[in-house]
């Protein structure tokens, strides 16, 4: 049952990580810094909101600072760049889990193919439900998106051009990092940046179905440990340029505050059915 525990142990780790700022939160409530009943959920989502998410407005946030959004990513890349060393405890970490892997688990799940991509287009459908809206409209989140990805596309393939290493299936040179990952948590990331002040549950919906991903390419034998914990940081990093560029398409194309209208409408014939979208900037 050892193995179990082990990816038991990386799913937490990961999931931790998502959650960060609220266990900053609960310490800081139990420290005197907020004064809201903790059986008073939708009270407690509104305090920690005003103290600690990013408001427009401005105020007490302390995760305002540009430092505070690239933590997590920088522990992340740390983490993998230490593993590049043969006799670092990390490294000797990933060929364990990498013979757990190999020992137990026979057949691949190849449901990472696909899963890397949900968060990304949940983030453009849940816009579509009744009562809930994304905070960019339809073209801010395409320039954020596509800013996103581009980056995320051009650092998971020029450091695999450099580092050539070697998958735990012994098929292909491109282990480092993990490309599948870095996508995850690009598309986990936006989604929890446009709808956490919807809910809390959608963007850990995200960075669980990422982090679920991420265990995938290991438990499939495509990637080391180190090369999944690196994309994730890639892909959380990719995420906070695309936001940090918006600003600069805005200026570059004359954009001008949001006046966009979306129109859907359905089509239907005796032979044919349909749907058209026509979207106004």
């Amino acid at each position: 049952m050892k193995h179990y525990y082990l990816f038991t142990g990386l799913f937490l780790i990961c999931w931790c990580n998502a959650h960060a700022q609220d266990d900053a939160s609960a310490t800081l409530l139990s420290a005197g810094f907020g004064h809201v009943s903790i059986a008073d959920t939708t009270a407690l989502d509104i305090h920690l909101s005003n103290l600690f998410y990013t408001s427009e407005e401005g105020g007490t946030n302390i995760f305002r600072s540009q430092g505070a959004k690239f933590a997590i990513p920088a522990v992340c890349i740390t983490y993998g760049l230490i593993a590049r060393d043969n006799n670092s405890p990390i490294r000797r970490f990933d060929r364990y889990i990498g013979n757990q892997v190999d020992e137990h688990i026979k057949h691949p799940f190849r449901i990472d193919d696909y899963l890397q991509y949900m968060p990304a287009v949940t983030a453009y459908g849940l816009d579509f439900l009744p009562a809930i809206s994304a905070k960019h409209n339809f073209r801010d989140r395409t320039l954020v998106m596509a800013t996103s990805y581009l980056t995320t596309l051009i650092i998971v393939q020029s450091v695999k051009y450099q580092v050539d290493e070697t998958r735990p299936n012994g098929h292909g040179y491109s282990s480092f990092p993990s490309g599948h990952t870095a996508v995850a948590f690009t598309g986990a990331h936006i989604l929890y940046k446009e709808y956490k002040d919807q809910s809390p549950w959608i963007g850990i919906g995200g960075y669980a179905a990422a982090t679920a991903t991420g265990i995938f390419r290991i438990t499939n034998k495509a990637h080391w440990v180190n090369d999944v914990v690196t994309g994730a940081g890639i892909g959380l990093l990719s995420a906070e340029v695309g936001y940090m560029m918006l600003p600069v398409w805005h200026k570059l194309f004359g954009i001008q505050e949001n006046k966009g209208q979306m129109v859907i409408m359905p089509a239907a014939s005796s032979r044919s059915m349909g749907v058209g979208m026509v979207y106004i900037f």
